[in-house]
């Protein structure tokens, strides 16, 4: 064969058949599809337009005359051969496949050796052809096998739809119970006294089944027997306590898990003959036992349902309706215990609360006085530090006040050369007044004394010597600390709130001495726009990655946050420097060096 094959659609209800069929084609050099019912076969024919179609005629729904009928009338299908296949050898068959607008018919089974020329032959353009005057005894034939087949088509509908009535019927029953059941757990839900539970959830479930007895069993919690209610004409009543190793309880004990027995079944086993010593069934009537395990994952026995009635037998959705009220009678019941127990924990924590509340407060005025005490002592100690650093001006004071009351008491003018000692004592009283004024100064907005968070104008450098006298005094700094001062900005004034400032002093102190430096170089420079200050250390370079990250703010709080990298790491309070800056318009950056960091910040003078 040239060309592109042809495509052949075989419409064959059975596999094997078809993989026959495949095969043979597949060497001829022909495209086989295959379509297992009348009407897939159908929608493929008109999709894929084959050059020849083998159609079997029993098919289920669509028989193979109906598909070649519809084939027939379908424009587009015109030119397509239809070849039947049938195992039907009979004379009105044949014709009958002919007048339904096949064009040939192959016997069924196909022969191997004979198939594949039968297929070419029909593609080569042999027909059969009915007898002249058969027409009208075939369509006959077609038309009594197409109302045998509506007929039986029929029959299965009426079968089917009676089917589907008693189906409804049992779905609507079924809906019915349910429906009770989902109120009745509605309404146990805020019940929470065992007893009305029992009576609500096994009262709903004799009614349902129209039990004639009823008894319900559950392990008491000491694990040593079983306790139980029973059914009477007035309502449901105490029982007798069953022992766990009285046979009954060990016989439903024994029982698999999920395991639930009823009428014949049950009459079969040992537990039947020890409930009806027991008086939990009639030995007349239909009985059912249900066991209920724990729920907790250990497999022992948390209960079981006996019950019976007289007459028609238990049905399969009895039983699972049953096997549902158990469960909802075992949730309902632990579920109230756990609320009774966390009701009593409730109460038991609400008066624990009440104490911690009590000891809580305590505490606080206890951590209030202790803080109080704390800030006295470390107010104290620093007060005496720098009460040690003022020795010296207010000595100075002592010594020149002193000289010039020497001078005072000459009854003459001074001559010339006491004028100028008078002169230079007079500017080393005034150094030492305004030393010890700023240092008190600083000291009393240390101690919170001073309006140190009002906004006023400041001469930076001043406050960084100052500051820093404090530093060292409160042993932030050793005094003998290696501290390098090189303040040359041309303009230091600048408005603003004094603690921003000490503040951010602070921070770049910590830093530095997060490195561990050997020195500290503070350095300020600008011009009339601009003052620059920076603090640079050599207590170590940080790489550039904790560098980029030095000044992002809550950084500890990332919800996957990497390990630190070895080295040196940036001071935790820069992020806080950067926000300061930010509210003066100004800017810090940080940068390392060989042997340290610098930290440089710029701020507007304007």
């Amino acid at each position: 064969m040239s060309g592109p094959a042809q495509k052949i659609l075989c419409i064959e209800d059975n596999a094997m058949n078809w993989r026959l069929v495949q095969r043979l084609l597949s060497q001829a050099g022909f495209e086989p599809h295959w379509a297992d019912d009348g009407l897939k076969g159908y929608e493929l024919a008109v999709q894929l337009k084959p050059a020849l179609i083998l159609l079997d005629i029993n098919l289920p729904g669509l028989s193979g005359f109906e598909v070649a009928t519809k084939l027939r009338q379908n424009p587009a299908m015109a030119g397509v051969l239809i070849v039947a296949l049938t195992a039907k050898t009979m004379r009105s068959d044949r014709e009958t496949a002919l007048v339904t607008g096949c064009d040939g018919f192959i016997s069924k089974p196909i022969d191997p050796f004979l198939f594949v020329g039968q297929v070419e032959s029909y593609l080569g353009g042999h027909r059969d052809r009915l007898e002249q005057g058969r027409e009208g005894a075939a369509l006959r034939q077609f038309t009594h096998q197409v109302v045998e087949h509506l007929e039986a088509q029929l029959r299965e509908a009426q079968e089917g739809n009676r089917k589907l009535l008693v189906a409804q019927e049992a779905l609507e029953a079924r809906s019915h119970h349910l429906s009770r059941l989902l109120a009745l757990s509605n309404d146990t839900i805020p019940v929470r006294n065992p007893d009305e539970i029992l009576a609500r959830v096994l009262g709903q479930l004799r009614e349902e089944l129209a039990l004639d007895h009823l008894s319900a069993y559950r392990l008491h919690p000491s694990g040593a027997y079983f306790q139980g209610r029973i059914w009477r004409p007035g309502g449901f009543e105490e029982t007798p306590v069953l022992p766990k190793e009285q046979p009954l309880a060990e016989g439903v004990e024994a029982l698999p898990r999920g395991t639930v027995l009823m009428d014949a079944e049950l009459r079969q086993t040992i537990v039947w003959e020890r409930g009806i010593d027991l008086g939990l069934w009639d030995p007349k009537f239909q009985a059912l036992l249900l066991p209920m395990r724990s729920r907790s994952g250990e497999d022992r026995l948390w209960g079981f349902l006996a019950a019976d009635r007289a007459g028609q037998v238990f049905q399969p959705f009895e039983m699972e309706m049953a096997a549902m009220y158990a469960g909802l009678l075992q949730v309902s019941l632990e579920n109230a215990e756990l609320i009774a127990h966390l009701d009593e924990t409730s109460r038991a924590l609400g008066t624990s609360y009440e104490g911690l509340e009590s000891t809580y407060v305590a505490l606080k005025d206890a951590q209030r006085a202790l803080s109080a005490q704390d800030s006295k002592t470390a107010l104290g100690g620093l007060f005496l530090q720098m009460a040690q650093r003022l020795q010296l001006p207010v000595r100075t004071l002592k010594e020149e006040s002193h000289t010039l009351s020497v001078y005072m008491e000459q009854t003459d003018n001074p001559p010339t050369g006491d004028r100028e000692a008078c002169h230079q004592s007079m500017e080393s009283i005034r150094n030492a007044i305004a030393e010890v004024d700023d240092l008190v100064g600083a000291l009393l907005r240390r101690a919170g004394q001073a309006g140190a968070s009002a906004p006023e104008w400041i001469h930076l450098h001043d406050l960084l010597k100052q500051e820093l006298e404090i530093l060292q005094a409160d042993g932030t700094l050793a005094p003998e600390f290696p501290l390098e001062l090189n303040l040359q900005a041309p303009r230091d004034l600048i408005f603003g709130v004094y603690t921003d400032f000490t503040e951010l002093l602070g921070h770049l102190v910590s830093h530095a001495q997060g490195g561990s430096p050997g020195q500290i170089l503070l350095r300020s420079w600008g011009g009339k726009r601009h003052f620059r200050l920076e603090l640079e250390d050599v207590g170590g370079p940080i790489l550039p990655e904790p560098i980029e990250r030095a000044f992002e703010p809550f950084s500890g709080l990332r919800p996957e946050e990497p390990a630190p990298l070895p080295g040196r790491q940036p001071g935790a309070g820069l992020p806080s420097c950067a926000h300061l800056m930010s509210a003066y318009g100004g800017t810090v950056q940080l940068l390392t060096t060989q042997q340290g960091s610098i930290v440089r910040l710029s701020l507007p003078m304007d």
